[in-house]
């Protein structure tokens, strides 16, 4: 009967419109990212004997949201890319391109951190409570190539959502379209 029951085409994104499950994982991964990011960039900051805890907790913070973020990134391939009414395909392809790219730099990020802790012939603690061992012996070459790749990652990722933000602005000072509001409510699906 409609009416009667939950709008589950709210859920899930349209051609057109962001679903509520694409919207809860923007807004998880923004925090999850933004807090990793700043105590990831600390861990080289705070003074010695405050350096293993600083790396715990971006560790177990980073391996407790692991699951959520390779989800998002599943999520947005399967979904694809809601386009915005009245964008230019050129403009929606490098949007999504930008976005897509992000995503890959958030699977880097997702297989290195393991990689380098693992690599370093450690076992992951996850808040002292869950300690998942290394797969590998001690190497002193893919804990560099790990580190590298996850350092870059992050400076990449950070850039990108520089970019991602000034798109965004731009979209709220100069369009008169609902590139905004679609990221925080979900919209009418206009896929005519």
């Amino acid at each position: 009967m409609p009416g009667s029951g939950p709008d589950h085409s709210k859920l899930y994104d349209s051609p057109s419109v962001y679903g509520w499950i694409s919207i809860l994982l923007h807004w998880l991964t923004t925090a999850i990212v933004i807090a990793l990011w700043f105590i990831g960039k600390s861990i080289g900051t705070v003074p010695a004997e405050l350096l293993e805890s600083r790396r715990a907790l971006h560790v177990s913070i980073a391996m407790t949201a692991w699951l959520i973020l390779a989800f998002r990134i599943a999520w947005r391939v399967r979904s694809r890319h809601p386009r915005v009414r009245g964008q230019r395909l050129r403009i929606h392809r490098i949007a999504r391109g930008t976005h897509y790219t992000m995503l890959v730099l958030l699977a880097l990020m997702l297989l290195s951190g393991p990689l380098l802790a693992w690599s370093g012939g450690r076992p992951i603690n996850v808040f002292g409570i869950v300690s998942l061992p290394s797969p590998l012996g001690a190497s002193e070459s893919v804990s560099i190539i790990a580190g590298a790749v996850h350092g870059n990652a992050a400076l990449l990722l950070l850039l990108l959502t520089i970019v991602h933000i000034g798109g965004a602005l731009k979209h709220l000072m100069f369009h008169s379209d609902d590139t905004i509001v679609r990221m925080i409510w979900p919209g009418k699906a206009d896929d005519s």
